[in-house]
């Protein structure tokens, strides 16, 4: 933030927080639709449809997965696009206008916590691939499988920061053939299901652990999805960003994050159903499945999938870490991406099973963080900014008493007032640990009656207190 004069947008292309000029805004449909693949394929989502496996069968898995990712899609869509596609600022700088000019530092909170959980999932993926197909050809012992894994996990982080250190050139270049990649590898994946276990047996197969309570297993299949897709926020705007208007990003972002999700996750399902110790995840039955050769050859297609992802979250973060002025100030591109990267390096080190092994904790917070921030972003586009001008970028980046984003102290109480109410609304519905959840859970969800009740108290108080102080810039803009 740099005061209340008429910020002047400059920098390397896509490698701050500064909205990305209509001239630097030269990524087409083909290169977002690969990220956003690259993206949505990886190889955490398996484990997605592990979970699935724990409470449904083929058949309604498979319908509960398809519609409970193409559903999470729509929430981000429509609270993400109109103002990220159009304007090109990324995720957090979009939640200016909800939250104000210093509450959006909640956001950026929440995306860097939130790219580096998945980062940390992703890296610890690829270092146990890597640790299998290492035991594999002998060269080393299984005792030394969680040392392996840490080595390997880290050199992958490595990896992705020197390649970052070119921007976002290295995802257009990357991706598409990453997507192609990991695409090829869940085909695999599933051809060896069937070819070993048989299509029968997966389509027979009972989950392993279903609730008494049917409706309780269909709404907690769907919810698992719907988070997951949330789960994107961080990732969309900065995607959509370098994309020339919210039209085009539209249907590249939901095909090529909503339906791999789905598609993959579906691979996970039938892995869960057929190896349920497995949980979904692929490096615990590969080797052993598809033989010597078939199987390390796929365990290298998840390390390449994980890094081209990886390289997308961690790009994400890094644009979201410049909104900080401390950080736009005094930390150069390299810097930065270090600093995105440093708590994966930490949780590798110190507690990669730890925080692999409780990948349900850490899926249940992204649930209950950003289903009501996407529900006060839908309320406040659609039923109050859309008929009095949108909003105005260049307010996001002014900062000071009597800008228009500036609300009380830069904070927006309807905002904060929101958010609270939804993640009320979630911990009732649904407690994010145990799954212990109350009526009318099995019927509802929760992410979708969480970004509801968000929606409403945003809207009421925003009409009842925000409106008659003439903040926010509500007035209709020239």
């Amino acid at each position: 933030m740099i005061g209340t004069d008429t910020p002047t947008f400059s920098g390397k292309v896509g490698q701050d927080a500064w909205p990305a000029l209509p001239h630097e805004r030269n990524w087409g449909v083909m290169a977002l639709f690969g990220n956003a693949a690259a993206t949505g394929v990886a190889t955490w989502v398996y484990i997605i449809g592990g979970f699935v496996s724990f409470y449904l069968s083929a058949g309604p898995g498979i319908l509960v997965i398809l519609a409970g990712g193409l559903a999470g899609m729509l929430l981000i869509a429509l609270a993400l696009l109109p103002v990220t596609g159009r304007h090109g600022v990324d995720s957090a700088t979009s939640t200016i206008p909800q939250l104000g000019t210093r509450g959006s530092y909640y956001a950026v909170f929440l995306m860097f916590i939130t790219m580096a959980g998945w980062n940390c999932l992703l890296l610890i993926f690829l270092g146990r691939a890597v640790a299998e197909i290492v035991i594999s050809l002998g060269w080393m012992d299984p005792g030394a499988r969680d040392t392996l894994v840490i080595g390997f996990s880290l050199l992958g982080a490595l990896a992705v920061w020197f390649l970052l250190w070119r921007g976002p050139s290295a995802l257009q270049s990357a991706g598409p053939v990453i997507s192609i990649t990991v695409v090829i590898l869940g085909l695999y994946i599933l051809y060896l299901l069937v070819e070993h276990v048989g299509w029968t047996h997966l389509l027979q197969a009972s989950p392993s652990e279903p609730s008494p309570d049917r409706a309780w297993n269909y709404a907690t299949g769907f919810e698992v999805l719907v988070v997951a897709s949330i789960g994107w926020w961080p990732y969309v705007g900065g995607l959509v960003r370098l994309v020339p208007s919210a039209r085009k990003a539209l249907w590249p972002t939901v095909a090529g994050l909503g339906l791999p999700l789905s598609v993959i996750s579906i691979v996970g399902f039938f892995s869960g159903l057929a190896f349920p110790r497995s949980g979904g995840d692929p490096t615990a039955f590969l080797i052993n499945l598809g033989g010597y050769w078939g199987g390390i050859t796929a365990l290298l297609f998840i390390v390449l999938a994980n890094v081209g992802t990886v390289l997308v979250g961690a790009y994400v973060s890094s644009v979201g870490l410049k909104r900080i002025p401390w950080v736009q100030q005094r930390c150069g591109w390299r810097t930065t991406t270090g600093l995105s990267l440093a708590p994966v390096f930490a949780i590798v080190i110190l507690m990669p099973n730890l925080f692999f092994d409780n990948f349900g904790t850490f899926l249940a917070f992204v649930g209950v963080s950003f289903a009501p921030l996407c529900g006060i972003q839908i309320a406040d586009y659609y039923g109050l900014r859309r008929q009095r001008g949108g909003v105005d970028v260049k307010a996001m980046f002014l900062t000071g008493p009597g800008t228009k984003y500036h609300f009380w102290g830069g904070i927006n109480p309807a905002g904060f007032l929101g958010i609270a109410a939804g993640f009320a609304a979630y911990l009732y519905l649904l407690n994010p640990l145990t799954y212990q959840s109350h009526f009318p859970y099995q019927y509802v969800s929760a992410s979708f009656p969480s970004a509801l009740v968000a929606a409403v108290v945003y809207l009421l108080v925003t009409r009842w207190l925000v409106l008659p102080s003439g903040r926010g810039g509500y007035q209709h803009q020239s």
